[in-house]
């Protein structure tokens, strides 16, 4: 009989890992929902992994050693991702490194906590994007600023009478964060002590 050489996770710890997240990829700028309804009634489709912080077998990206088995099949070990962001850390594991996803871990399993037994907020039609009050040492918390930097991008904080001027002419674009809802958020400050109005979240790719 073939045995693996891998530390997979048991179902159960999979089926805990997604919903802790509330079935939502744990990467911050995506968030995709990975779970719905077949077409068949009594069946779901998912889009969703368990992913291995630290490598499930020698030569595995971001494989850790000093780890036994038991350790690497818990759950400690494992991050919800989508398909494509799954294959996206795993193709680069010096960038998406272990701490990292776990910083992931932990902001998507808070975020879920927060939205569970609230209301969900109702919005107009069609409307996809709002607003995220925030305050300045989020980004850090989050892991935004972290992940901006390793993709590449310049950032900072703008004042909202520099906001259309900095988008239209030189070339920086806000910041989305996916919401427990689906929808995107822009991140923003209110009511700064020396401008006064607000102040939202700007990137652009360094040159």
């Amino acid at each position: 009989m073939f045995l693996s050489s891998r530390d997979d996770f048991s179902e159960p710890t999979k089926g805990a890992l997604a919903a802790r997240v509330n079935h939502r990829c744990s990467k911050p700028d995506c968030r995709s929902q990975t779970s719905g309804p077949q077409a068949t009634p009594s069946k779901a489709l998912n889009v969703g992994v368990a992913a291995h912080v630290t490598g499930a077998a020698p030569g595995g990206p971001r494989y850790e050693p000093s780890l036994t088995p038991q350790q690497r099949a818990d759950i400690a070990n494992a991050v919800w991702l989508c398909q494509n962001c799954a294959k996206l850390v795993d193709n680069d594991p010096i960038r998406f490194d272990a701490d990292l996803l776990r910083e992931w871990k932990a902001t998507a399993e808070r975020e879920a906590l927060d939205l569970v037994g609230r209301t969900a907020e109702k919005r107009e039609p069609g409307a996809q994007v709002g607003d995220k009050w925030v305050n300045l040492s989020y980004i850090e918390k989050a892991g935004i600023a972290k992940e901006l930097t390793e993709q590449g991008y310049t950032f900072g904080w703008s004042a909202a009478n520099e906001e259309s001027e900095r988008v239209d002419v030189e070339g920086w674009e806000p910041v989305f964060v996916s919401q427990g809802d689906g929808t995107l958020a822009r991140l923003k400050i209110r009511d700064h002590p020396v401008i006064g109005g607000y102040l939202i979240l700007l990137k652009r790719k360094r040159l």
